[in-house]
C-alpha cells in the first residue's frame, strides 16, 4: 500500500516516475522516493483511518493512542487468539498472515507506515483473522476497545470511518481470493510486485528498487504457491525485460509491461492514495 505520512518524494519527476504513473493511470502521482531523501509531503496510507476523519477527530484519536515498540520478526498478536485493540503503523513494516492447520504461511499483506490493521476484533469482539508479525522494527499506535468506544460516542464520524476501514479490508480479501481462484500465477506474482513497488520503491538511476528486501520465499507465501514457482516466473520477467536481480534484490525497469500482465487477472480494485 502506498506510503503514508512521512512520504518521501523527490524535487523532480524521474524516468521512474513517469512509469509509475502510466501504470496506475492516475491523474495525481507523486514522485517515487529516492534513497537517502527525507521530504515530507501530506499523503496517507490506504489503509490509514485518518483519510475518513476531521481534524478535529483524527487529533482527539491520536491522542489516545499509547506507543508500543516491536523487534523485527516479533508477534504482535496471533490468529485465533483474543484481540482487544486495534492499531495503527507509525514505523516500520507489518507482515498480516494465516496459519492453515498443516502449518504453511499465506502471507497477504505487507503493511507500511499509517496503515491500521486489528480493527475486526475489536468491533465484532470476536477472535484475531490472522496473525500480525513485526516484519521489521516496528512502531505502533495501540487503541483499546474501551478507548474506541469512548471515541465513536464523543465522535459519530469514527463509526463511519471504521466501517470504511472495514470494507476496504474486506475488499482487499475478495480480491486475493478471486486471484487465487481465477488466475495464472504470473499474473497473481505481478499483481503483488504492483503492490509493492508501490510501498516500497525506491527510485535508482537504473530503474525502481525496493527498501525493503523479500525473499522468494516471502513471495510465494504471498501468492499461494511453491518457491521454486515464482523463481521461474521472476526469470521469466527478466528475460521480458521487466526487472533484474541483482545479489537477490529486484530492480524493476518495465512496470508498463508488468502492469500488462497483472490485468490478465481478476483484480477487483487498486486502492489509491488520499491526500489530504
Amino acid at each position: 500500500m502506498v506510503i503514508s505520512v512521512p512520504f518521501l518524494v523527490r524535487d523532480r519527476l524521474s524516468e521512474a516516475l513517469m512509469k509509475r504513473c502510466h501504470l496506475h493511470d492516475s491523474a495525481d502521482c507523486s514522485p517515487l522516493p529516492t534513497e537517502g531523501e527525507g521530504v515530507m509531503t501530506e499523503r496517507y496510507s490506504a489503509f490509514d483511518l485518518l483519510q475518513w476523519l476531521s481534524k478535529d477527530t483524527a487529533d482527539a484519536f491520536l491522542a489516545e493512542g499509547k506507543t508500543r515498540h516491536f523487534p523485527a520478526r516479533s508477534s504482535i498478536y496471533l490468529q485465533s487468539e483474543e484481540g482487544r485493540d486495534m492499531f495503527r503503523l507509525v514505523s516500520g513494516t507489518v507482515r498480516l498472515s494465516l496459519i492453515g492447520d498443516d502449518g504453511r504461511d499465506l502471507l497477504y499483506q505487507l503493511f507500511s507506515p499509517g496503515d491500521c490493521f486489528g480493527t475486526s476484533s475489536v468491533v465484532d469482539e470476536e477472535p484475531r483473522p490472522h496473525t500480525a508479525e513485526a516484519f521489521d522494527h516496528v512502531t505502533l499506535q495501540v487503541f483499546d476497545r474501551a478507548t474506541i468506544n469512548r471515541l465513536r460516542q464523543a465522535h459519530p464520524e469514527l463509526n463511519d470511518a471504521l466501517l470504511k476501514l472495514l470494507s476496504r479490508h474486506m475488499r482487499l480479501l475478495s480480491d486475493y481470493f478471486a486471484a487465487a481462484t481465477f488466475d495464472e500465477v504470473s499474473s497473481r506474482l505481478a499483481q503483488r510486485l504492483l503492490d509493492i513497488t508501490e510501498t516500497f520503491g525506491v527510485a535508482r538511476d537504473d530503474g525502481i528498487g525496493l527498501s525493503r528486501r523479500l525473499s522468494q520465499s516471502e513471495l510465494a507465501a504471498m501468492v499461494g504457491t511453491a518457491r521454486q514457482t515464482v523463481n521461474k516466473v521472476l526469470h521469466e520477467f527478466q528475460e521480458l525485460g521487466i526487472m533484474s536481480l541483482h545479489q537477490g534484490s529486484m530492480i524493476f525497469t518495465d512496470l508498463a509491461k508488468l502492469r500488462e500482465i497483472a490485468l490478465k487477472g481478476a483484480r477487483l480494485q487498486h486502492f489509491a492514495a488520499v491526500s489530504s
